[in-house]
């Protein structure tokens, strides 16, 4: 009689069962580990499988240190073994997070309907809430949801890595609809899940296989492909999924009521088109980029047509004589060359001579060749003739549902320039360029010297002036050249690919009326005058207070009041999360963005300006993270009537779009939100007792946070050497430096906002996500039990004050204090290390304590959601030996300098850090 077999040693021994989570999930977390180990014994031999379960179970020894570390596992000696080492941990990591998207499906698909958040629940909320049809048009007419792709380097892995795990997910979704042997794209015979876990052993061989880190640094056009990849892969059918889900909720609770639905939820891109403080986008770059969007639209419209044409096969007997289709194929013919044979094959199916006129006018719109289409419209026209034929002839059902609707919204959404790319330039460019030019033109000797009001009053005069400032060819430097080159491109990319292929320009770092007049002066030089929107970013604490009275002021200059005549009164205004973030710490900057999106509404309200909010909301809570439709319902009152913009950026690009279901997922939520919010019968109010509450502790945490950031000269000395700032500066994921300047880093006003955010996650101290709100609330609640108990009331019935507290509690959760430490004992100086960390970990136990308080949790943190709460405790023992093993190749590396391999290793602990926190900047 045999002995049962013994299973195989796993590189991790995850947990996932003991640490809560649900069955589905641990089921394919175990499996995963199990199929990876696997196919690491059969890559790297056994003993590699038994060392890395020998490096986790050695990580949590009591008193554990790099040193000790190092001194347990000799094997760690070799830098190639720790590079294989991290590499392997990180690819689990990556499978823990593609299991958890998957779980996120399976969960939503099987919530019973109408499902919380959906379309469907909105609309049926507005009706009960008593919204009449009239009512409901109108609010559908002013719902304009744009997201906003960003080239922002926080997505540290590959695209080629992404490939693979989303075939991952596709085999665990695979494995769970063929457990019952009925899936149809299966053999009838042998056993589904073994042929699903082939499946995935392969493409977990092909994921080890590949390289985790770029060899070198990711280009602008890489950039630019990489986001255009989830055009492809997800947004074009996630955006017409949305438009059926919206008919369906119209018809369910308004029946027998037609309703136009507009294009309500639309994309725009940075990439390629952000200039600010990156010198790799040219103006040569962004037209190539612009190109590349046409291309990507062209292509998909011209596989899509396509795949209609193959379904509309029915025949001439079922149309009636004379219907336009069947003159407008007669002049199709009579242009596009058509070969005879497939005139004749088709001569009895007047729907597939269309479609076949229409694929060719598209392939020779991509060609540029004779019989291409003038324009977007056009190809639309043309979609929309044969809809009403299929509508007159009694195929209704075909119209306006499935293949032959879909493909009318995403015409109407993306038309030939797929996404308008966003231009974005800092003010201290402009001021550069138009200095230079005013002086050539003999304007003025130093424009960048003259006071604020000085600047102003020149370039209102000169924006009334029709005279051009220099001529083409004027010697100018570089600099300024480039930048001129920049609104040319825009102008020729408005004329020669589509007027919607560039429509706004952003400018970072507005700080007076000036900032927004020298964009229009430029444009207005080579053209462009009226043809843009022009959007202030304003970004610092101080910035976010005075916006508003700087808008009133440029509302009222007759120059920019004409320039909004020709945009139909509409003004964009961008907010900036991460630096403002980073300027006054969490609850300040919250705070600001509040208070400013208020201010803002109230100002462009007078003015009689329709305005759209645009926010810079980064991927982590430190910089503005989040869930989405929660923060548009935490909008203040009147500050929102369905029209906002949101960056996309890094990972959360790759895991809200990754994966079809959770896109459409993500964006419902966001509709639903946006539904809800513009309700004009919506009752919305704050409290002004709250919100004097909220200035004050704003005020405090700003205070608490500065002392130590920004006004203590040592805290520069323990941020570079308690984090891996130095090193995440050399991980090639983005085009652009990470600092400000371009230099050396050497300040934290120096340094982006995202490497500042990135620094502190791999560190554990997650710093931005929570410091300086425990000392707000103790500060003002005190002893005091009736300030506490109005916290408490603020909690339960104020969105925004809700949606601050409970990011910072994932945050809190998500720092582990003694993981941080290993990382302060890198301080040279031990008094400055005590400093810092001691002050750091008291107030996250204060701010623990105090939100606690305010919640009303005895326990843990995030009782609110408690699956989160368990995956954190999942992965927190399977960090541990990263973080111990980056802090020992770092000392390594400054002992004996740096090589390739200690090089290669390092970076690898960091992108492991980064799966494992599901974050990065």
């Amino acid at each position: 009689m045999s002995s049962p077999s013994v299973p195989s040693p796993t590189i991790a021994g995850l947990q996932p069962r003991a640490c809560g989570l649900p069955a589905p999930l641990s089921a394919d977390i175990e499996r995963l580990e199990a199929l990876f180990s696997e196919v690491l014994t059969e890559q790297e031999g056994g003993a590699f499988v038994a060392l890395s379960r020998k490096l986790m179970e050695t990580a949590h020894e009591e008193a554990m240190t790099p040193a000790k570390l190092l001194e347990a596992l000799p094997e760690l000696a070799d830098a190639a073994t720790c590079a294989r080492l991290l590499r392997a941990v990180t690819v689990l990591f990556q499978l823990l997070n593609t299991a958890e998207q998957k779980e996120i499906v399976r969960v939503n698909r099987g919530r019973t309907e109408p499902r919380s958040e959906s379309i469907r629940e909105g609309i049926r909320k507005l009706k009960e809430q008593g919204l009449t049809a009239p009512e409901m048009q109108k609010l559908l007419n002013q719902i304009e949801i744009c997201p906003t792709l960003t080239a922002h380097p926080t997505e540290a892995r590959r695209r080629a890595v992404l490939d693979k795990l989303l075939r991952v997910a596709e085999g665990l979704a695979l494995r769970a609809q063929t457990a019952d042997g009925s899936h149809l794209d299966q053999p009838l015979e042998g056993d589904p899940s073994v042929r699903a876990d082939e499946n995935l052993r392969r493409a977990l061989t092909e994921l080890w296989q590949t390289d985790e880190i770029r060899i070198t640094p990711i280009t602008v056009p890489e950039e630019a492909r990489n986001a255009l990849y989830f055009f492809e892969k997800t947004i074009f059918k996630v955006v017409a999924w949305l438009h059926a889900d919206l008919r369906r909720a119209l018809d369910e609770s308004y029946p027998g009521v037609e309703f136009t639905i507009p294009v309500f939820v639309s994309y725009r891109s940075w990439v390629g088109g952000d200039r600010d403080g990156n010198p790799n986008v040219t103006a040569k770059i962004t037209w190539e980029t612009l190109k590349e969007h046409r291309r990507i639209a062209l292509e998909f419209f011209v596989e899509r047509v396509e795949s209609v044409r193959r379904a509309l096969t029915l025949s001439v007997k079922r149309i009636a004589a004379g219907d336009p289709l069947l003159g407008s194929v007669e002049r199709d013919l009579a242009e596009v060359p058509l070969p005879e044979s497939r005139r004749l094959r088709h001569i009895g199916e007047p729907y597939v001579l269309k479609l076949l006129c229409i694929r060719e006018r598209l392939l020779a719109t991509l060609s540029e060749a004779p019989h291409a289409y003038k324009s977007a419209d056009a190809f639309l026209a043309d979609l929309t003739l044969l809809q009403d034929a299929l509508r007159r002839n009694h195929a209704g059902s075909v119209a306006d549902a499935g293949d032959v609707a879909d493909l009318l919204v995403q015409a109407r959404t993306f038309g030939f320039h797929l996404a308008p790319l966003d231009v974005r330039q800092h003010s201290d460019v402009h001021v550069k360029a138009v200095t230079e030019i005013l002086s050539l033109a003999g304007v003025t000797a130093n424009y960048a010297a003259l006071s604020e009001e000085e600047k102003v009053a020149i370039l209102r005069w000169e924006l009334r002036s029709p005279r051009p400032l220099v001529s083409r060819d004027a010697p100018l430097s570089a600099q300024t050249r480039e930048v001129l080159d920049v609104f040319e491109v825009i102008r020729r990319a408005r004329r020669e690919l589509s007027p919607q292929s560039v429509v706004c320009y952003i400018i970072s770092m507005t700080h007076g009326a000036s900032d927004l007049l020298e964009p229009l002066l430029l444009a207005k030089e080579v053209g462009l005058a009226g043809e843009l929107d022009i959007v202030p970013l304003f970004e610092t604490i101080d910035d976010l207070h005075h916006c508003g009275e700087l808008m009133a002021e440029v509302f009222k200059i007759p120059e920019y009041k004409a320039h909004l005549a020709t945009r139909k009164n509409f003004q964009e205004i961008m907010l900036g999360y991460s630096d403002s973030s980073k300027d006054g710490g969490f609850l300040a900057a919250n705070w600001a963005l509040q208070a400013t999106q208020e201010k803002i509404a109230q100002v462009c309200h007078e003015a009689g300006i329709t305005l759209r909010l645009f926010h810079g909301r980064g991927g982590t809570v430190g910089r503005g993270g989040g869930r989405a439709n929660k923060a548009i319902l935490a909008q203040p009152p009147g500050s929102f009537d369905g029209r906002i913009r949101f960056t996309e950026q890094g990972e959360v690009i790759s895991f809200r779009y990754g994966l079809a279901p959770i896109a459409h997922r993500h964006l419902e939520q966001i509709v639903n939100a946006a539904l809800q919010a513009a309700n004009p019968r919506r009752q919305a109010q704050e409290s002004e007792e709250g919100k004097a509450a909220l200035v004050q502790m704003a005020q405090k945490s700003r205070e608490f946070y500065r002392a130590m950031v920004h006004e203590d000269p040592s805290f520069w000395t323990f941020f570079a050497q308690a984090t891996p700032i130095a090193h995440i500066s050399k991980l090639p994921i983005a085009s652009r430096p990470v600092s400000r300047s371009g230099k050396a880093l050497a300040s934290v006003d120096d340094l982006r906002a995202i490497p500042w955010v990135f620094a502190w996650i791999q560190s554990r101290y997650i710093v931005p996500g929570w410091f300086g709100l425990g000392t707000a609330l103790e500060w003002y609640s005190g002893d005091d039990p009736t300030k506490l108990a109005f916290m408490q009331s603020l909690w339960k019935d104020w969105a925004f004050f809700k949606a601050v507290v409970d990011n910072a509690q994932l945050e809190l959760t998500r720092t582990h204090l003694p993981t941080a430490k290993l990382y302060a004992d890198r301080c040279d100086d031990p008094a400055l290390r005590d400093k810092f960390h001691n002050l750091i970990a008291e107030e996250h136990e204060r701010t623990v304590s105090w939100v606690k308080r305010i919640t009303g949790q005895d326990g843990e943190l995030m009782s609110h959601a408690p699956v989160v709460r368990a995956t954190v405790h999942l992965r927190n023992p399977a960090v541990l030996p990263l973080s111990l093993l980056q802090v020992a190749l770092m000392e390594r590396q400054e002992k004996e300098g740096e090589s390739d391999l200690l090089r290669e290793a390092i970076l690898l602990s960091i992108t492991g850090i980064a799966a494992a926190m599901q974050s990065t900047g």
